[in-house]
């Protein structure tokens, strides 16, 4: 590995002293069928990744499954209550459904969700006032699944969760109901108009 260049996951496969095809195993969760990586191996790659600080390619395994199973939690600092315990709910609730949280803290998820990074997200990092964001409506314009929180924005091919007045940290029931649409529309399926409120949020769908 070069002076500043990236861990690659041949570093990775030399660091642990496995094969490439082992590593890619490992790191993917692909441990099921018929291969069979002992738990030593296994915590051998993993700490070799840890130490080298590689961190796998998700756009480019996107690209190449089709499908990512991630979801992309976009806040502006986990010290504030509410992103605080909106990814909470996303982290408890998302591998139940097959999809790992990304929790991206500032404008990083832009570059992000844009090269492809996960499959759907929930964007609570919007500056307050926001009544059109060019990032969300690109996403939108590919069939990237969203669920923005915001007071001032409009449904327009994602939906909007506004959390409206309430100070503090808001219902666990609002927090689930967030994920829990996203999941919806990452399965392609559709909700009515009002049919999906939350106190103290309440959804807006287009």
């Amino acid at each position: 590995m070069g002076l500043g260049s990236k861990p690659t996951i041949r570093d990775v496969a030399k660091s642990a002293g496995v094969s490439l095809t082992t590593v890619s195993y490992v790191l993917s969760g692909r441990l099921g069928g018929t291969t069979r990586i002992s738990d030593a191996t296994q915590e051998r790659v993993q700490a070799a990744a840890k130490e080298l600080g590689y961190v796998p390619n998700q756009a480019a395994r996107g690209m190449r499954r089709g499908k990512t199973d991630l979801v992309a939690i976009a806040i502006g600092d986990l010290e504030w209550p509410w992103d605080r315990a909106l990814a909470t709910a996303a982290a408890r609730i998302l591998p139940q459904h097959g999809y790992q949280p990304v929790i991206l803290i500032g404008e990083g998820w832009r570059r992000f969700m844009l090269s492809g990074g996960a499959d759907g997200a929930i964007i609570g990092a919007l500056p307050p006032g926001t009544l059109l964001d060019l990032t969300v409506g690109e996403l939108a314009r590919r069939g990237v699944a969203q669920v923005v929180i915001s007071d001032t924005m409009q449904p327009a091919g994602f939906d909007v969760l506004a959390p409206g007045s309430a100070g503090g940290t808001p219902e666990p029931e609002a927090l689930e109901g967030a994920v829990t649409l996203l999941l919806d529309r990452l399965a392609g399926r559709t909700i009515g108009a009002g049919t999906t409120k939350a106190a103290p949020w309440e959804f807006k769908t287009p």
